[in-house]
């Protein structure tokens, strides 16, 4: 089939949404590496930037940039910088519960107090669920552009179209990618690494993270099979813009599940 001859003014606008995110993908590498920041935030925030927008460059020099020693510590991916501080100011842990009732209100007491240390006094349901949304959206992206190139790379196809295949294969690497955000995200509150980690983080990605690609799939079918009939050639500047917008889209989309997610307790609010 012949390949899409694609106009240059399209090819120059989508350079300009592309370039536009390569710049976002930059300013927290930059920021994180002057103000000496670690941990799972390094991948997530620069790659969310790349396709979110400035709602991504938001959140995380609002909610999430590496706390300095005379701003406290903000974030669940702080909770390990604050360990000097535990003495002098009780953890969920350390709250006192009453003597009388249950061991399931016990437990109860202490989650509902886990839950509103990690998500921090000051920071709206909004940005929790945004955040959360954002450790999917990582793994998603890293797991879409493995599969991309995988597919391209050993021309695999069904049907003779690579479409089919990339969906699936995309979606495997996004999992995976997902799983291991998820795990240090959790691993780090808990002070648990071991398996039972993987399992809490598969539990609360794989909804998360299939609401995602839901979204972004959608739209991958619209584009390659709707708007272009198949003709769209991997290597050109405005597929990999369509894939920037349907990873917007499948940001979105993901939202309605974490929300349930973190209101239910299956994730963890600031994970």
């Amino acid at each position: 089939m012949e390949q899409y001859q694609v106009p240059t003014s399209l090819t120059v606008l989508a350079g300009i949404f592309l370039v536009l995110g390569g710049v976002r993908l930059l300013i927290p590498i930059v920021d994180i590496i002057l103000d000496d920041g670690q941990g799972i935030r390094i991948p997530v925030w620069p790659i969310n930037a790349a396709y979110l927008g400035p709602l991504s460059l938001y959140l995380y020099f609002k909610y999430r940039r590496p706390a300095r020693p005379s701003e406290g510590v903000k974030g669940c991916h702080d909770h390990h910088q604050a360990k000097d501080d535990h003495s002098n100011h009780p953890t969920a842990h350390q709250l006192p519960v009453p003597d009388s009732g249950t061991s399931s209100d016990t437990e109860k007491g202490r989650e509902d107090a886990h839950a509103q240390h990690s998500m921090g006094d000051n920071r709206p349901m909004w940005a929790t669920v945004a955040i959360g949304v954002s450790h999917c959206g990582a793994g998603c992206v890293l797991g879409d552009l493995v599969g991309e190139w995988l597919v391209y790379g050993t021309s695999t196809t069904i049907n003779s179209r690579s479409v089919w295949p990339e969906l699936l294969i995309d979606y495997a690497f996004a999992l995976l990618f997902g799983i291991i955000f998820q795990s240090f995200s959790i691993a780090p509150m808990s002070g648990n690494y071991s398996p039972k980690t993987l399992v809490r983080a598969l539990k609360a990605d794989i909804l998360s993270l299939t609401s995602f690609q839901i979204g972004l799939f959608g739209w991958m079918v619209a584009y390659q099979v709707g708007i272009w009939g198949y003709r769209m050639e991997m290597t050109t500047w405005v597929y990999w813009w369509m894939m920037q917008v349907g990873m917007f889209i499948g940001f979105w989309t993901a939202v309605p599940v974490n929300w349930w997610l973190i209101k239910m307790r299956i994730k963890e609010p600031c994970a």
